[in-house]
Order: structure tokens, then sequence, then C-alpha cells
């Protein structure tokens, strides 16, 4: 099994609504609302897994509260936080 290579510039704050889906990024002194409907990590990739993901993530878009930049999120928990994996423009 893999590890996830992460460094501190990709630590990030989930915060979560009463479901458990995110609603807040917080992440390199940003503020990231989430403007679509998050899906788990998951079910993301079905078609290129053989094996279930080992870890538990969401991807989602978010949109700055700061200036309205919107990236797409791979957000992962990893070693009791969370992680941005990659963001997509």
């Amino acid at each position: 099994m893999g590890s996830i290579v992460t460094d501190h510039e990709q630590e990030a704050s989930l915060v979560t609504g009463s479901r458990g889906h995110p609603r807040l990024l917080l992440w390199r002194q940003r503020t990231y609302r989430v403007t679509d409907a998050p899906t788990p990590l998951e079910d993301a990739l079905p078609a290129v897994l053989t094996h279930p993901l080992p870890v538990h993530g969401w991807r989602f878009q978010g949109t700055s509260v700061h200036d309205g930049e919107t990236l797409v999120f791979d957000v992962v928990a990893f070693g009791g936080g969370w992680h941005v994996l990659k963001t997509y423009d």
C-alpha cells in the first residue's frame, strides 16, 4: 500500500455540516465556501480503481470569500487532519 506525501502547505481545515459534508475549507490563509455538491473521493474514481481507496476524502468546488477565485479541490483525511491533495482550475 502506498503512502500520501504531504507538506505543511497542503494542510487544511474543513468545516462540515450536520451530515458531515464539507461547507468551508480553510487553506493557505484563505477561506473557500463549498459551491457545489461534494462527492466522496471513494465515489469519484470508480472506473479507474480496482480496489477501494485506503483514504477518506472529498472532491468539491470552492469559491474564495476573499476574491471569488474558484477551484476544484481533492481533500483527504490524513494524520488526524485534512490535506489538500490536488486542485484544479
